[in-house]
């Protein structure tokens, strides 16, 4: 007949006495064992001098403390050596249910190993051809760079000798027509105006032809005579027939400095300072960046509201 035992841990019952495991928590049952193994040592007796020897006065002086310095431990160092030889057991029980659960798992990868063989010995033929296939594939890209390579260097040989016979026939004509006027005229961009309302500012201006407000330097650019904060019916304003062309021109013309924004104004003839501040700010006291003398054709910074 063989004997049960129920975990002390988790409570499981039916557990045969030769299992070193619990099957429920993986406890380890052989501490426990041990632990009901040992004697029951009686407890500690606490030692009181007789009446007769204690000195007057003193009866009942002695604290707790005292009577545990004078008891006796008659089991201690055996208790010390069960204790030691329990916790090797522990230690050992520990390291044996480690290597076991490695062992399971180099198990189950030899098992998948064997299993992978197998497959890959009952089709050899499609593995290879699998193979091949690639390798072609690899080979068929191969050679594709390497036209393409060939296409480009012969691309670049013959623009070589086309672009020198194309710039040789566009400087002919420059030579031959030889004013600067011509080429500036060619250079100017396409215009087209716009009939201000009373209702309008500049910002409405420049999101309606250029998309956003912010390009409203642009305006200023090309329309240097304006009064940017009396706009109305009387005033006619240039802007740029391609509109793409707005947000390159504002690259150009406008900064950044002391974290804001200004305007690039070229000094013209009868400018002062004046004048300009009359003209494009809005506020009096802080608008141009320096203050220097103007002269014409120089560059000023004029900041934007």
């Amino acid at each position: 007949m063989s004997f049960e035992i129920t975990c002390p841990v988790c409570h499981f019952e039916h557990i045969p006495q030769d299992r070193d495991c619990c099957p429920q928590c993986d406890s380890d049952l052989v501490c426990f064992r041990l632990l009901d193994a040992l004697p029951d040592f009686p407890g500690d007796s606490v030692i009181d001098l007789p009446k007769d020897t204690q000195p007057a006065g003193q009866e009942e002086s002695w604290s707790d403390t005292d009577k545990i310095y004078k008891s006796k431990f008659p089991g201690f160092p055996v208790v010390l050596v069960v204790i030691f030889f329990l916790t090797i057991a522990c230690l050992l029980g520990y390291t044996a249910h480690r290597f076991s659960s490695i062992q399971s798992m180099v198990q189950k990868l030899d098992t998948d190993m064997v299993r992978v063989q197998a497959k890959l010995n009952k089709n050899p033929k499609k593995i290879s051809k699998t193979l091949e296939a690639d390798t072609r594939r690899v080979d068929d890209l191969e050679k594709r760079v390497k036209e393409l390579v060939e296409m480009t260097k012969n691309n670049q040989t013959h623009l070589a000798r086309i672009m020198p016979e194309k710039e040789t026939a566009s400087k002919a004509p420059e030579e031959k027509i030889g004013t600067s006027e011509t080429i500036s005229k060619m250079r100017v961009p396409c215009f087209d105006t716009y009939r201000a309302t009373d209702k309008d500012t500049l910002w409405t201006i420049a999101r309606d032809l250029y998309g956003s407000g912010i390009f409203y330097p642009v305006l200023m650019e090309h329309n240097p005579d304006i009064s940017v904060y009396s706009i109305g019916s009387k005033d006619t304003l240039r802007y740029l027939c391609d509109k793409t062309q707005a947000a390159g021109v504002y690259k150009v013309i406008t900064g950044t400095k002391q974290k804001r924004r200004y305007w690039n104004y070229t000094i013209r003839s009868g400018d002062t300072r004046k004048t300009i501040i009359d003209r494009y700010c809005l506020n009096k006291k802080d608008c141009l960046i320096e203050d220097k003398p103007l002269e014409t054709g120089m560059t000023i910074g004029v900041f934007l509201e």
